[in-house]
């Protein structure tokens, strides 16, 4: 079992979208093992990825995983979510969206339409292969209480074994660490 780590991890999962920014997800949820860590599931038709993330609370956690070996279109299915990707946004129509005058037809309480209004933008829009110019939405990350992965006993111990990977990077990095 390859663990890639941050950059390395990064660089791999960045050039396989960049092949086909289709079909995509993202999925995180806190680990099955109550570590204090997070697990992710990414995929797309072609694998799946199982990765194990510090923190979700700080600017640059640190993210390790392996490619696993599962079934690529039932994850895919598993992870309710539009597809995972960049997707290539005009400031000025959204922000007239987010701004536009209330409807007295609409039937959403005020908190939810903004939110609403941009779910329904951005699943509009196909995920693309970002470039230098332009701006991006980056996701959706989706969030689950509980990885479809951790049915599979095969997962969970490779769970078990990328947090003992991250528990020991961290105490590597930080020395007063656990």
């Amino acid at each position: 079992m390859e663990i890639l780590q941050d950059r390395n991890l990064g660089k791999y999962l960045f050039d396989k979208y960049c092949t086909n920014p289709k079909n995509w997800k993202f999925l995180i949820s806190p680990s099955y093992h109550d570590d204090g860590f997070f697990d992710a599931t990414i995929s797309n038709f072609d694998e799946v990825w199982q990765i194990k993330v510090d923190s979700i609370y700080k600017p640059i956690p640190i993210v390790i995983g392996t490619k696993i070996d599962a079934d690529v279109t039932r994850v895919y299915q598993q992870i309710e979510s539009a597809p995972f990707g960049y997707r290539k946004i005009d400031p000025d129509s959204i922000l007239k969206i987010l701004l536009r005058p209330v409807d007295e037809t609409d039937t959403l309480k005020p908190i939810e339409r903004p939110n609403t209004n941009i779910v329904n933008i951005l699943n509009s829009i196909e995920p693309v292969i970002p470039s230098q110019e332009g701006s991006y939405a980056y996701g959706p990350f989706a969030f689950s209480n509980v990885s479809p992965l951790m049915k599979s006993d095969q997962q969970k111990n490779v769970s078990e074994k990328l947090s003992r990977k991250l528990r020991q990077i961290l105490k590597d990095r930080y020395s007063l660490y656990g």
